[in-house]
Formats: structure tokens, sequence, C-alpha cells
């Protein structure tokens, strides 16, 4: 399948409300959006649940606009077409980041998988090296659903959190017995424990390498989520 899109000059963004948050930890923190699941025609979310599906942060703030989805749309086709550009890009772009985030007295943290789900871990650069090995001073983050990309050593500044949806208990009961963090939506408000863990406001903001280990991190529920009675939404 050929893939085609339009010369994409930033891949990166930073203004999304969870994110812009960040400043008040004195981060620089930005978010790669690509088009979620299958949108793309290309299943970029692997484990995706069929609400997680329906549900997407894609339904969500920015993430409704036409303007914007085309956008992610652009940059998934550019990802699909051309893997080692892309790759190349999305490095420089972080290096630029980082630079200035150090101008500005800020620490600098990406996160990869804004609406995908995709190991960037075993993406390699032409040098051999994946991001996070060549950005050895940048904190990687994301959420994933899958739970094989914790069986591997991941690099130690790749922050990766389990997702909990509304068809893997089973997963993240094994998860929970793991050092590993994993995130849970909920309806209203947030419990003091899930699946005998103690729960932390996931919402104060995405640095997830600061969350303390084995903690729930629980998250309300947002846009088309709020509607969801399938399990994927917990209610305490």
């Amino acid at each position: 399948m050929k893939f085609k899109y339009k010369p994409q000059k930033k891949l990166l963004g930073s203004s999304t409300y969870k994110m812009a948050k960040s400043d008040k930890f004195k981060y620089l923190s930005e978010i790669l959006h690509l088009a979620s699941y299958t949108s793309s025609g290309v299943n970029i979310c692997a484990k995706a649940s069929p609400v997680c599906a329906k549900v997407c942060l894609i339904s969500s703030g920015r993430g409704q606009m036409n303007s914007v989805n085309k956008a992610r749309l652009n940059k998934t086709y550019y990802f699909l077409a051309n893997r080692p550009k892309f790759l190349k890009h999305l490095d420089h772009e972080i290096k630029l980041s980082y630079e200035r985030a150090k101008r500005q007295g800020l620490k600098y943290t990406v996160r990869l998988n804004g609406t995908s789900d995709l190991p960037f871990e075993r993406y390699k650069l032409d040098n051999g090296l994946n991001l996070m090995e060549n950005n050895p001073n940048v904190q990687f983050i994301d959420y994933t659903k899958i739970k094989n990309r914790f069986k591997y050593k991941l690099p130690k500044n790749y922050n990766l959190t389990f997702s909990q949806s509304e068809i893997n208990l089973n997963e993240t009961k094994e998860i929970i017995k793991s050092k590993y963090n994993v995130a849970t939506v909920f309806r209203n408000k947030l419990p003091k424990k899930w699946l005998g863990r103690k729960v932390i406001n996931g919402d104060k903001h995405d640095l997830r390498h600061l969350d303390p280990k084995k903690v729930v991190v629980g998250l309300i529920a947002k846009g088309k989520a709020k509607k969801d009675f399938n399990g994927f939404v917990q209610d305490v």
C-alpha cells in the first residue's frame, strides 16, 4: 500500500491542556499525535479495545477539529510511507526542543504515542539506535495496552504505563504484580485504591516518570468516554 503525504514542518506539539500543566513543574513537554486506531487504513493501536477505539481522545478537546485530524492523518502517512525519514525528522525536532528547554531553564519530556500505541523502542535510526538511546538526556513517556512491551528491557529514559480497558483485566492484574504502573479511567471520582494499589490523580500532569512506583494512575473520563457503560470507564 502506498501512502501519500504533504511535507511536514512540525511533528510534535505541546498545546494540549494536560501537557501544558507541565509548566508548573518546570518541564517543557511535547507530544506526537498520529491518526488513531485504523483511521489511516493501518492499525497503529494493536491492542485497542472496541470501546477504546470508539471513545479515543480524538473525541475530546482539539482532537475533534477536522483540521487537527487531517494533520494527524498526514503525519501518519508520513510515518507509514518513509519511517527512516520520519524518525530522523522526529529525532531532529527532539534535539531542537531539548536545547530550547535548556535555554529556558526547563527539563524536557516527550510523549510519542499521544493517539497511537507503537513500539518506538524497537524503531532504529540510521545509526542503529532508537530515539531514546539517541537522546539520553530526554525523558520519554507513554501509555500502552500492549503487555508484551514490558517483557523486554526498556530504555532507562522511557517510562511506560500500562493502560486498562474493558477487555484486558487479566493483563492488568498481571502488570499489577510487577513494578510497572497501571492507568485506569474512572467516571466521576477517583477511589483511594484499585485492584489493591493506591490510586493517584493522573490528571494533574502527564509527567508519568514522576509518579511513585506500583500505583494506579487514575484518570477521569473525558469526551465520549463519559457515556461509556461497557467496562472501559470504572464506576466506584
